[in-house]
């Protein structure tokens, strides 16, 4: 699911983090030993690789580790997370804990609710419209599985953030209540 799917991506992202990191760490003792050699047996060979290469290694060290800060900063600002999900993949089902609601940002959804053992497509949502509200603010379980039909691009935001931006922003949470209105009086005329 969607959760497993963003997990998976943190976790490559966390290796990718690591191994920048280990690399400048490997370019900074090379630095070091050549620096060592340098000192060591000074000649006109280990000047010239020393001036040459040190400063190469001592910038893509450098580089990396900016590199990694960076990032790390971006994600750790950043109120969306944002994940690709294929056709035909759940995003989650009815009766799953809601910790977060999802807005499309490219593709197609259907949405779909069993009641007494039957299946039934209620909605079909594209981009710009979003779901999973409803269990945030009810703090109840999904009321409906939500399957992508053609790839997706969803931007997933998690509960706390989702209940700061209902309160800072006063425009966004008239619009979801509105929403939540609107799909709740579907449901009582079915």
């Amino acid at each position: 699911m969607i959760k497993d799917l963003a997990a998976n991506s943190w976790k490559l992202n966390s290796a990718v983090s690591r191994f920048l990191l280990i690399g400048a760490q490997v370019l900074a003792l090379i630095v070091f030993i050549l620096a060592l050699v340098f000192l060591s047996s000074t000649t006109g060979g280990t000047l010239f690789v020393f001036s040459t290469v040190a400063p190469v290694l001592a910038l893509l060290a450098a580089i990396a580790v900016l590199g990694v800060a960076i990032g790390r900063f971006l994600k750790r600002r950043s109120l969306f997370a944002v994940d690709d999900v294929g056709a035909g993949q759940v995003i989650f089902r009815q009766g799953d804990a809601g910790d977060c609601a999802y807005f499309i940002q490219s593709g197609e959804v259907e949405v779909e609710r069993e009641e007494n053992g039957v299946s039934k497509v209620v909605a079909r949502l594209s981009k710009g419209q979003y779901f999973g509200e409803m269990a945030l603010i009810s703090n109840a379980p999904r009321n409906a599985t939500v399957r992508s039909i053609t790839p997706v691009r969803l931007a997933i935001l998690g509960k706390q953030n989702f209940l700061t931006m209902l309160s800072v922003m006063p425009q966004t949470q008239e619009d979801i209540m509105q929403t939540v209105n609107l799909r709740a009086m579907g449901e009582a005329g079915k």
